[in-house]
């Protein structure tokens, strides 16, 4: 045992609070200051313009030919007539604009925020600048085919995840991994444990044999695994690898990793379903995963006996639901038969036995479940990492991917019309949910992807009457993104109470070319390409949320791997593809504790404090998980909105 593994790790809040309370993560297109390449935020107080001087946000990684530039500018006075210059590589004004109109103010800091838009350019390097006011300018950014601009962010995102991997199939190469948890081979099943108010109660119950589940992903910075993300973030990757234009290195591979451990979750043979892998939150003389910051590796050599407070560190618990007297929780029903049915239809050309042992299976746990007297949800215990209240838009994902499964297969054609009439009917049971209408696309409602492929599942069947038409689908698409646009209503983007970070913003941005497949035209909703650059710079920090994606991004995650494995300063560099929530609710980022209590205390740039507003604070900070710790849902969702990027044409 190794000293650090005593270290208590600080707790974390409920993924779903994050994501609720995120009060205000904001900034429409691309806004405020030009940030060091360094990682800070504020270089302005470093080297360059004075802190009162206007600072200029736009998608650090670029625009797409023949896609416009549009970026936001902050100010603390009035900027009257100031224009706009877009100036090349040999420093050379290529255009010139004047601002758009003052649309509010930001912060009592930037009173004053203004669009501007620059016609689309020719491929290079540029950079915005006020008219005369050369220390005003935005970071480089380049102009490019979107392909080459996104396609290796979506090869970062799955190097994320082989940065993830758990098991004994880990890939050295990538930040030195070594195989862990190899006690997963033989976990012990155990019933779900009790929590009240986050506090485990009594014991952790055995519930007969043991089980192979290792492999798998850790589920963010911690080493836990979840079916709630893995079937999630291993759904995004599949539908990724099915529709992407051109193959992204490594990831049908690493899709397939994420299918094999949601197998060994699934217990055929006795209708039970491993959800969590590892104790979370443990009490005074019982560590949980959450206690100890330290390599995942140690926990192999820890040479504990029944009893030891760090018994279930290295003899982790695999937490079962369902039997064949008891239905299983119809969110996780309903997403692991998505990921079956999605592999079965990667599969159904070189693997035909394989893919309809696939689809068998996705069948199987659909039917298991519980669709009366549902209740809360099961997703993880305890219950608040992440919260989920609606369900039908899962088993509308399970039920339309099985048809689509069942269409490359060639089922007969009885069968396939059967699969389809229960797609739609879990389609028009979430339009008529009481929770219809309150997200788009993320960990917590996929009905954005179950729409968009039931849509195509139906073009097979045109004469076939189904509980849903293709318009409803369609037009339930685009109200999720007036949601997204009613929620980024802040002159800089998100203000309000219910607002999240790059999950939402990434979510809408793939809901938002969803729909442009569908309905056609070269140009997207535009709500889908300003949280695109939200995420990737156009925000009131001036930082992109995605690790190695434009000139500034975190260089401190809340990654216990990259803390102790990487190179000082900014040992996340390492961690490319990382994508963290960004701002959050100011209140999570009072109290962090000592930075001692890490492998490498980090905090990267200076100033962040002076682009806070609207209740939303930003730090680059190993402390700050709230704001920095990546995730698989988080990265999941960005590898599938690069690619189809990388896929657009305008």
């Amino acid at each position: 045992m190794v000293l650090h593994d005593l270290v208590p790790s600080p707790p974390r809040p409920s993924r779903r609070l994050l994501t609720v309370l995120l009060a205000l993560v904001l900034t429409p297109p691309a806004l405020l200051s030009s940030a060091a390449a360094t990682g800070g935020g504020d270089a302005a107080t470093s080297a360059g313009p004075a802190a009162t001087a206007p600072v200029i946000r736009v998608n650090q990684v670029g625009y797409a030919t023949g896609e416009p530039i549009v970026a936001q500018v902050m100010a603390s006075a009035p900027l009257g007539d100031a224009r706009i210059e877009v100036v090349d590589e040999a420093g050379d004004v290529v255009s010139t604009g004047p601002l758009g109109p003052d649309v509010g103010p930001w912060s009592p800091r930037w009173p004053h925020v203004h669009r501007a838009e620059a016609p689309s350019l020719a491929p290079g390097h540029y950079r915005l600048v006020l008219a005369g006011e050369d220390d005003v300018s935005s970071p480089v950014f380049e102009v490019a085919p979107a392909g080459e601009l996104y396609r290796p962010l979506a090869a970062n995102g799955v190097r994320f995840f082989q940065a993830q991997r758990d098991g004994a199939d880990v890939l050295p190469e990538v930040m030195r991994r070594r195989p862990s948890h190899l006690a997963d081979r033989s976990a012990r099943l155990h019933a779900p444990p009790r929590y009240r108010d986050g506090r485990l109660l009594g014991r952790l119950r055995p519930a007969g044999g043991r089980v192979d589940v290792s492999g798998g992903w850790f589920d963010a910075g911690d080493y836990l695994k979840f079916v709630e993300t893995t079937s999630y973030a291993a759904a995004l990757l599949l539908v990724a690898a099915r529709d992407a234009a051109q193959p992204v290195p490594g990831l049908r591979e690493e899709a397939a990793y994420g299918v094999d451990w949601l197998e060994r979750a699934w217990l055929d043979r006795s209708r039970r379903l491993v959800y969590q892998v590892g104790l979370g939150d443990g009490r005074p003389g019982l560590l949980g995963d959450h206690d100890a910051w330290r390599l995942p590796e140690t926990d192999d050599r820890r040479q504990v006996r029944p009893g030891d407070p760090d018994y279930y560190l290295e003899h982790r618990p695999a937490f079962v639901t369902g039997g064949r007297d008891q239905r299983i929780s119809p969110n996780l029903a309903g997403r692991t038969a998505a990921v079956f049915a999605l592999a079965a239809q990667l599969a159904a050309d070189r693997d035909p036995a394989r893919a309809r042992a696939l689809l068998r299976q996705a069948r199987v746990v659909l039917s298991r479940a519980r669709t009366r007297d549902v209740g809360r949800l099961l997703t993880t215990s305890p219950h608040s990492y992440y919260e989920e209240d609606e369900w039908r838009d899962d088993l509308e994902l399970g039920a339309v991917e099985i048809a689509l499964a069942g269409q490359a297969l060639g089922v007969p054609p009885r069968r396939q019309r059967a699969d389809l009439r229960l797609a739609a009917r879990w389609a028009r049971a979430y339009l008529r949910s009481p929770r219809h209408g309150w997200y788009t696309l993320a960990r917590d409602d996929q009905s954005a992807l179950a729409h968009a492929d039931l849509v195509q599942a139906m073009a097979a069947h045109p004469d076939l009457s189904l509980a849903v038409g293709r318009e409803e689908l369609v037009g339930d698409l685009e109200a999720q993104l007036r949601i997204a646009r009613r929620r980024y209503a802040a002159p800089l983007g998100f203000g309000g109470r219910e607002d999240p970070g790059a999950d939402f913003a990434l979510g809408a941005a793939v809901t938002a070319r969803l729909r442009q497949r569908l309905t056609g035209g070269s140009v997207p909703a535009a709500i889908g390409a300003e949280l695109r650059d939200w995420t990737l710079g156009a925000n009131a920090w001036g930082t992109s949320l995605v690790i190695g994606a434009g000139s500034t991004y975190p260089h401190c995650p809340h990654h216990q791997v990259a803390n102790i494995l990487g190179s000082r300063p900014g040992f996340g560099e390492e961690l490319v593809g990382a994508v963290s929530n960004g701002p959050v609710a100011a209140g999570y980022l009072r109290g962090l504790g000592a930075p001692g209590a890490y492998a490498e205390p980090c905090s990267a740039g200076a100033g962040w404090a002076r682009f806070d507003g609207q209740g939303a604070r930003y730090l680059d900070d190993v402390r700050a998980y709230a704001a920095t710790e990546p995730a698989l849902d988080y990265v999941a969702v960005s590898v599938l909105a690069f690619v189809l990027e990388a896929d657009a044409t305008g």
